[in-house]
This record gives C-alpha cells, sequence and structure tokens, in this order.
C-alpha cells in the first residue's frame, strides 16, 4: 500500500514540474581570462526573449565577471560547483548594472547680454554684484519693517497715552 502511494507521489510531481511555467531556468557556465565557474539561475525565466535563455547567461557572466569567453558545461547544473549568481529575465536580453545618473548641472550663470560667464573672474565678478544686490534689498526690507514696528509701536503709545481716546487706525 505505501509503495503506489510513493509512485503517485513522484509521478504527480514530474508531471506538475512538466507542466507548470518555468519560474527560474539554471545552466552551469564555464570561462575564461580569468577562468570562472557559474551557477547561472535566470529568476522568472519565460521563453520569447530577445536571445536564447543559455546565451542570455552566457553573456551576462561574460560582462559580469570581466571574462573574455564564457559558455554553457555540459552536464547536469546539479554537478555544477560553481558559485550561484541570480539575474533576472527580461525580453530584451540581459540588464547591466548601469552607473547612478549623475545629478543634472546648474544651468550657467548668464551676463547681462545672456551669455555665461567666460572665465572664473567674470563668474566671481557677477557673483560678488550678485551678493550686494541681495544685501541692499536685505537691508531695504529691514528698513521698512522697522519703520511698521516704529508707526505701529507710536500708535500704541498714543493710543494708551490718551487712555484710549485716539485710538483710530
Amino acid at each position: 500500500m505505501r509503495r503506489p502511494a510513493l509512485v503517485l507521489l513522484c509521478a504527480a510531481s514530474v508531471w506538475g514540474a512538466a507542466t507548470g511555467s518555468a519560474s527560474a531556468q539554471e545552466y552551469c557556465i564555464a570561462c575564461t581570462d580569468p577562468p570562472g565557474l557559474y551557477r547561472c539561475i535566470i529568476e522568472g525565466a519565460r521563453p520569447g526573449g530577445a536571445q536564447p535563455l543559455p546565451m542570455l547567461c552566457v553573456t551576462t557572466m561574460a560582462k559580469q565577471g570581466g571574462h573574455a569567453r564564457c559558455s554553457v558545461k555540459s552536464g547536469t547544473v546539479f554537478e555544477c560547483d560553481g558559485q550561484i549568481k541570480r539575474i533576472p529575465w527580461t525580453a530584451e536580453g540581459p540588464q547591466e548594472s548601469a552607473p547612478a545618473p549623475k545629478p543634472a548641472a546648474p544651468p550657467a550663470k548668464r551676463d547681462a547680454d545672456g551669455q555665461p560667464p567666460k572665465t572664473m573672474v567674470d563668474l566671481a565678478k557677477k557673483t560678488d554684484r550678485n551678493i550686494k544686490d541681495v544685501n541692499k534689498n536685505f537691508k531695504e526690507s529691514i528698513n521698512e519693517t522697522n519703520q511698521a514696528i516704529g508707526k505701529a509701536a507710536k500708535k500704541t503709545w498714543t493710543c494708551l497715552t490718551s487712555f484710549f481716546t485716539q485710538c483710530k487706525n
């Protein structure tokens, strides 16, 4: 009784593996210059990509490891003693690890005629003028604020000293 159940379980496992969609595909990849051995696992592998799955492993391992040449090693992946490398499957082919994008450079400062400064001296002069303009505007706004506070204080004082008889506006 035990034996038929075991045979049935094994048969169901094989049938399920054969009919189910592959979620990962594995290949043993051997590389030269420098030598390397990898067990390449393609995550989410599906047919219909830009290149065959074994070729995806070969090209990715060659690029990642800086190898001159890579190829699929014969035999089963269970006999592969290489380092496990997981790569995502994409319809376009191998994804290269692109360097992080550099932040956009700030736009060049422009002179009065709309041209960027030609030398560092021109840039320094323009920066100095801009700082002086900012300081001038800041001083003007401080003076306006001080005048407004002074007028409010004077009105409050007049209102209080007149015992609230001169508290208009």
